[in-house]
């Protein structure tokens, strides 16, 4: 009896190390086919009616076995073989899925965000100066408050100022435009491009710095939309020069500064 007992145990054991011995060259041949399968899908890739092809006997391949083998005592190891073959290429189809659902979300993300239509990239500020814009009332009107103060500027050159250069940025305090006339005075612009008259406490500020700070000479404000009644008594009383709207689109369609603002340009003059 302990001699059938120990043969027993034996051929227990024995037959568990012939499993776990097929089990690893089931998966080093799984590792095989799986290379073998890859590369072939890369060819085959490149080669559309053959790949449909050989997916097609593939597949009449496959099941014609697969019913060979029910009626086999084959099927049991065809099973154990292809198990970890198996566990490989939904591994791999499963991260392949992933990805692509990855990329189409970003495709469908960006394309729902895509601008309704083309827009031009920033303009350089220093491209104002070369380009082509008509000097009218509605060009004003539509022009960002850099650009109005570039195109103050420009007009002065226009006229023939000198070293006329846009300052306007934060704490320029008031001074958006300076240039220089023909008798060399130091002329300071402050460009208001704002939907309301300019009232009486902006112009106030200006008178405060154009001469004393900005050493102005001829200190002017340009105004979009004009001045209220109390900012142009002041401006009259304190000898500062107002450009409005009306006088805007007579400086804009040619007409020089000096003579919008009735200054007399005859050298030994005060403006």
């Amino acid at each position: 009896m302990a001699s059938d007992d120990g043969t027993s145990q034996n051929g227990e054991l024995s037959a568990d190390a012939a499993g776990g011995d097929g089990s690893g060259l089931a998966l080093l041949a799984g590792l095989v086919v799986l290379g073998v399968v890859v590369q072939t899908t890369a060819w085959l890739w490149g080669h559309p009616l053959a790949a449909a092809a050989t997916l097609a006997g593939t597949a009449v391949a496959l099941l014609g076995l697969r019913a060979t083998l029910r009626h086999t005592a084959l099927g049991p190891l065809v099973r154990q073989f292809l198990h970890p073959l198996w566990a490989l290429l939904r591994t791999g189809i499963a991260a392949r899925l992933s990805l692509a659902r990855t990329t189409l979300t970003e495709r469908v993300d960006q394309w729902a965000h895509r601008p309704m239509r083309p827009t031009a990239p920033p303009e350089p500020v220093a491209s104002y100066a070369r380009r082509p814009f008509g000097y009218t009332l509605e060009a004003f009107q539509a022009a960002t408050p850099l650009r109005f103060e570039e195109m103050c500027r420009e007009l002065l050159e226009r006229d023939g100022f000198t070293n006329t250069e846009r300052v306007g940025r934060a704490g320029d305090l008031g001074a958006d435009v300076i240039a220089n006339d023909h008798l060399g005075r130091r002329v300071v612009l402050q460009c208001k491009r704002y939907a309301a008259p300019v009232n009486s406490e902006a112009v106030q500020r200006f008178n405060g710095t154009a001469r004393p700070v900005h050493g102005a000479a001829v200190p002017i404000v340009v105004a979009l939309n004009g001045f209220t009644d109390p900012a142009a008594a002041f401006a009259t009383q304190q000898r500062l020069h107002l450009v409005d709207r009306e006088r805007l689109a007579r400086w804009g369609a040619g007409q020089h500064l000096y003579d919008v603002l009735d200054i007399d340009r005859a050298p030994g003059r005060r403006a």
